[in-house]
């Protein structure tokens, strides 16, 4: 397990995180549970944000 599973910004879903792979133009969205973390997805960073977990749909 990680060091610092809730490292990364919170989305509009609180239980999922995104964190920004530097140097490299990557976000991964993920949940820290109890015993594991569970990655949502790994997206590129210039694509539209409005399907990626923990965002808000209209």
């Amino acid at each position: 397990m990680p060091q610092h599973p809730l490292i990364g910004t919170r989305t509009d879903d609180p239980a999922i995180r995104r964190l920004v792979v530097t140097p490299y133009p990557y976000l991964v969205f993920d949940e820290a549970a109890e015993s594991e973390i569970v990655t949502h997805s790994i997206r590129h960073a210039a694509r539209n944000p409005s399907s990626a977990p923990g965002s808000v749909r209209l």
